[in-house]
């Protein structure tokens, strides 16, 4: 079964093509084969009938060589063969066995099967299904009522059941197929546009947050009239770090002290990445002494981080400007307040917290 179902999903030799269409005409031409090998044998055993007998083994020629020569043409050729070879073959079925035989069914089929295949062409394809349309009325004007040119009492029910019962798994087939596909498609820009939005809100570097999905996230904290309260952090002294050991390892400062600050600040907040070597960390739900208390440990934690450059051990302080936000200030005010006591902070020794 492994090597039938990878035969089944060979890919053509067309280059640039997508084989999902070949494959499913391929499902379609074996069913189609399976078909005409129960009517063949309707027609041996039940119907009498050598002529009947004959049209199916040329059915089942003409569908083995459609089938081969998918592996070797394109979908577009494997295609338009598959609907005429089809169509020619509903024609004759339901003149040569009647309408009662349910052959006509199997015209909404190919309707199905060029809209999906057919990409594109709006006009073809209503062209088509008026054809098919026409098809289907002259069948009920010309066979309605009427008998077929090889009788069919002795199967009849047999044979409108099978047809009936083929053409719905057949169907079946193409609706899951492209059902299939859709989902996946859908599935698949779902993940990509999180991705979007998810690098849109990060810092590449560090992957805290950076300030569009900050302000957003304050904003939110206002309206909903929360307390909390807002510290400036900036690295001591970065700049003679990156003179002294590079700018390669300015970013690996940098992301440690990053991973340090969210594990810290999780529970209770958010971090991000202000700009340069400054974060902007967010206590939620806590008043200025509150936060005061949570940014002496995040300090401590950073204090403590130790990396090795070659034969150096590195660490690093930081100066820390806090304040609690003031609703009745601006956004920019309140910024202003934590940027001022960083900066006496800096001018005080730095490794401080001013609050």
């Amino acid at each position: 079964m492994g090597k039938i179902f990878e035969l089944i999903n060979r890919d053509t030799k067309q280059k640039n093509e997508s084989k999902r269409m070949t494959v499913l005409i391929r499902q379609l031409l074996l069913m189609f084969i399976a078909l005409s090998l129960f009517h063949l044998f309707i027609d041996i055993s039940l119907l009498k009938s050598l002529q009947g007998a004959l049209v199916w083994v040329a059915m089942l020629v003409v569908d083995a060589v459609t089938l081969l020569a998918s592996y070797n043409t394109s979908k577009r050729f494997i295609l338009a063969i598959f609907i005429i070879q089809k169509t020619g073959w509903i024609i004759s079925s339901t003149l040569m066995f009647g309408w009662e035989s349910g052959f006509q069914y199997f015209i909404i089929l190919l309707m199905i099967v060029y809209s999906f295949g057919e990409a594109g062409y709006t006009k073809k394809k209503l062209f088509f299904d008026f054809f098919c349309f026409t098809l289907i009325v002259v069948f009920l004007e010309v066979l309605k009522g009427e008998g077929g040119r090889i009788s069919i009492e002795n199967a009849d029910k047999s044979i409108q059941v099978f047809n009936a019962l083929a053409f719905v798994a057949m169907v079946a087939i193409v609706s899951i197929s492209f059902s299939k596909e859709s989902q996946q498609m859908e599935d698949k820009l779902i993940t990509y546009n999180n991705q979007l939005k998810e690098q849109a809100s990060v810092d590449a570097l560090t992957g805290l947050y950076n300030r569009r999905s900050t302000m957003e996230f304050i904003n939110r904290l206002i309206n909903e009239k929360r307390v909390f309260s807002i510290c400036i952090g900036d690295i001591d002294f970065f700049k003679k770090v990156n003179d002294t050991y590079g700018h390669d390892f300015g970013d690996t400062v940098l992301v440690a002290i990053s991973e340090v600050m969210r594990n810290q600040v999780l529970s209770y907040g958010l971090v991000s990445r202000w700009g340069g070597e400054e974060f902007l960390i967010i206590f939620v739900d806590q008043n200025g002494d509150e936060a005061y208390v949570n940014l002496s440990h995040v300090r401590d934690t950073v204090k403590a981080i130790k990396l090795n450059h070659i034969k150096d051990e590195v660490t690093v302080t930081m100066t820390y400007g806090l304040t609690e936000y003031d609703t009745s200030k601006s956004f920019e005010e309140n910024i202003k307040d934590a940027d001022e006591k960083l900066y006496m902070g800096k001018q005080n020794g730095r490794d401080k917290i001013v609050y």
